[in-house]
């Protein structure tokens, strides 16, 4: 690169070229225009403004003289006496005196139309039209110029109202209405005052209805006027905007307020009219600062050839640069053009190394997406299947306890081990999938009127065990009605057992755990308080993501996989509600409240019955009357105890593993009833249903679904299939025999 020649700072450069050219045109044009703008300006708005001003002062004088014609036949004798039907020719002898007058109304205080000139005295009359100023009337005493309505008729004729008080020893008795034309108006906006820069004078009531108007009236009377009108006459009594008028035209329109009656008059005229003295200016100062501009361009030519080259290889060397070409430029005059030549080719070569960093972070992070995306979709499909896996070995143990405890064989404590921790490993299953449903947003309410009470009952029934078994004492103050939610009853009764399973897992043995429940903020407010170990100030903002725990000691010996409070925040929130955490710190115990938004109406909650096993009579339980279950499952203990179970209820059972094991036992043990597994091998329990229909037609039995699967979807496809009743392993062994015994007094047939 050859060495640069003596440069100057560009803003030398630039000072020259505007001086020599631009600024003598610049700033006499800037004065001349300014100055006649300012003066021609402000004189046209002022006339403009003063001819709306006319023109409100004219319409109020022609209401006044309504108004005093009205209140003096309000002072009519016939009213004193109470004798309308004189009242009516009086009334209307004085219509026919007033061309402007349509009809004459007298009102009573309460909205009851007397008489009306336009009608005979004694027919029915049609309802008051226009409510608004016989209301103010009513409440103000005083005279009131009304808006525009339009009749119900099939001519859709407009008018407005002029009404007066007629007032009777300090009282007000009737309320004098004169019925006006907006035709009648015609001559007030016909007079017009200033010169010939007007275009429409109109007259616009109270309400932003078009009363009159010089311009086509029989097409914008009746109207509404513009949005933009009313905002601004309400802005100020006076003043001058530019609009478009209702025509589509661009206008300046000066308004001005009347009052009383609160009407607007406003005069339009066409921009070109106000413009034309500011435009005349401009094309002036626009001639002579061509002239100059031309004269100073001549001189600048020379010297600005040079400087437009330098800019032009600059230009060249930012679009190389932006299409990732080395950029290039030949040294410049210019100061700050040959610094801008280097620093486009630093640019240049920086600009190269980042792209090859971006490609790089690229690669590495879509590689990092594709394996989130895997892992998550991997994680999903792993909870679904440990769900049913571990749904599938639980299912036995469940029901060999049940039959256990039906031989009276389990009532030792270490049955009652079995028993709570079985419990314990189910709810944890279940917390686990619901979070997963939750992180793939599955999880679906079904809300409905309720009592908080009805949902605290089933927690505390649900918590007592522990809380029980950890000797702690729970005080609970829930009134039993007054507290309406819009609530899934199974969801919240699972929120408030996992707060309470919560304060009693981490409240060490003999405490104190309180439930109580209120209104506050409009809404309703649970709070669940304990005596325990407390929550550390850095936890509790955490307290309520999945997996985050209290510290824990080394046999964990309060369990659980923390995601229990996860759940409650969710659910909460999936209800429109919110909750919290506080505490005092380590060892002063915790609280935590929950908020749900209020339901105007609740269901009563209805006394808990007792739940009663099904016991079959004899006359039932004899060989010809026993409701005969088929259970199909490829979990052999799993079936097997099942039957067993079901047999000690008195129902005669039989067993099969796999699709033509039921299909022979269908066809010759002929079920009432047949529970069959989805997850069977070859063909699945969907596959055996259709199998058995075609073999016993109509002699099929009821089905039911007995499957480790417990999603909406799995649910829906079940019902779909025809099958009756969705049991989730491990069963409730209640609701699978009242299940059963529904079916005993008839049976449908085929599911």
């Amino acid at each position: 690169m050859s060495s640069p020649a003596p440069s100057l700072p560009l803003r030398w450069h630039l000072v020259r070229l505007a001086v020599g050219t631009l600024l003598p045109a610049v700033v006499f044009a800037a004065v001349v225009v300014f100055q006649l703008a300012r003066l021609e300006r402000k004189d046209a708005e002022r006339r403009v403004v003063r001819s709306a001003r006319s023109l409100a002062t004219a319409f109020e004088r022609e209401m006044s003289g309504s108004i005093r014609t009205l209140q003096a036949l309000a002072e009519s004798g016939y009213l004193d006496r109470g004798e309308l039907e004189s009242f009516h020719s009086e009334a209307e002898r004085v219509r026919r005196t007033q061309p402007a007058w349509k009809h004459v109304l007298l009102i009573s205080t309460d909205g009851q139309l007397l008489l009306n000139t336009s009608h005979p005295w004694g027919a029915p009359l049609p309802p008051v039209a226009e409510q608004e100023s016989f209301v103010r009337v009513v409440e103000t005493h005083q005279p009131i110029v009304g808006g525009i309505a339009t009749g119900k008729g099939p001519r859709r004729a407009t008018a407005f109202p002029v009404r007066v008080p007629v007032m009777r020893g300090g009282a007000l008795r009737y309320v004098l209405t004169a019925v006006i034309t907006p035709e009648s108006l015609e001559e007030v906006v016909a007079n017009p005052s200033s010169g010939n820069e007007e275009w429409t004078r109109t007259l616009v009531d109270s309400q932003g209805m078009v009363a009159a108007r010089t311009r086509d009236p029989s097409r914008f009377v009746g109207q509404r006027a513009t949005s933009s009108f009313q905002e601004n006459t309400r802005a100020s009594l006076e003043g001058v905007y530019s609009d478009v008028s209702l025509d589509g035209a661009p206008v300046y329109v000066a308004f001005s307020r009347s009052q009383p009656s609160d009407w607007t008059a406003a005069v339009v005229s066409p921009r070109r009219i106000l413009d034309a003295p500011v435009l005349d200016a401009m094309l002036a100062a626009g001639g002579l600062g061509l002239v100059l501009l031309f004269a100073s361009a001549g001189g600048a030519w020379v010297y600005s050839r040079r400087l437009e080259r330098s800019i032009t290889q600059a230009s060249d060397a930012a679009a190389a640069l932006a299409r990732g070409n080395p950029p290039h430029m030949e040294p410049s005059s210019v100061r700050e053009l040959a610094q801008l030549g280097e620093a486009l080719e630093r640019s240049g070569q920086l600009l190269r190394e980042r792209e090859r960093e971006r490609d790089a972070n690229l690669a590495a992070a879509e590689t990092a997406r594709a394996e989130a995306v895997e892992a998550t979709q991997a994680k999903d499909v792993f909870l679904a299947m440990l769900g049913h896996e571990l749904r599938n070995p639980l299912a036995p143990i469940v029901t060999s306890m049940e039959v256990l405890r039906r031989r009276g064989l389990a009532q030792t404590p270490e049955h009652e081990v079995i028993s709570r921790q079985l419990r314990h490993v189910v709810r944890l299953v279940d917390d686990l999938l619901d979070m997963a449903r939750l992180a793939r947003g599955q999880l679906s309410l079904r809300c409905e009127p309720l009592e908080l009470s009805s949902a605290v009952t089933r927690a505390v029934e649900a918590a007592i065990p522990l809380i029980t078994q950890r000797r702690h004492v729970l005080e609970t103050h829930v009134s039993a009605s007054g507290l309406p939610v819009l609530a899934d009853a199974d969801r919240l009764t699972q929120v408030i057992a996992n707060l309470l399973t919560n304060s009693a897992k981490y409240t060490p043995s003999g405490g104190r755990i309180q439930l109580r429940a209120g209104e506050r903020d409009g809404g309703i407010e649970l709070v669940v308080e304990d005596n325990g170990q407390g929550l550390a100030p850095e936890l509790v903002p955490r307290l309520f993501q999945p997996f985050v725990q209290g510290a824990r000691t080394l046999e964990r010996s309060e369990g659980g996989l923390g995601i229990g409070l996860a759940l409650v925040r969710s659910l909460v929130e999936a209800h429109g509600g919110h909750v919290e955490a506080h505490s005092e710190g380590p060892g002063l115990g915790s609280r935590f409240t929950v908020w749900l938004p209020r339901h105007t109406r609740a269901e009563a909650p209805l006394p808990e019955e007792p739940r009663q096993e099904p016991v079959a009579s004899e006359a039932e339980t004899g060989p010809g009357n026993r409701v005969r279950v088929l259970v199909v499952d490829d979990n052999v203990d799993a079936a097997e105890t099942l039957a067993e179970l079901l047999a000690m209820s008195g129902y005669e059972t039989a067993v099969a593993h796999d699709c033509p094991g039921a299909l022979t036992r269908a066809e010759t043990f002929r079920p009432d009833v047949a529970l069959l597994d989805i997850g069977l091998p070859v063909v699945d329990g969907y596959g055996v249903a259709e199998r058995i229909r075609e073999r016993l037609g109509e002699s099929s039995p009821v089905f039911a679904a007995l499957t480790g699967f417990s999603q909406d979807g799995d649910r829906s496809r079940s019902q779909a299939a025809g099958f009756r009743h969705h049991f989730v392993k491990p069963i409730d062994i209640d609701e699978l025999l009242a299940f059963v015994e529904s079916l005993r007094p008839a049976r449908s047939g085929a599911a």
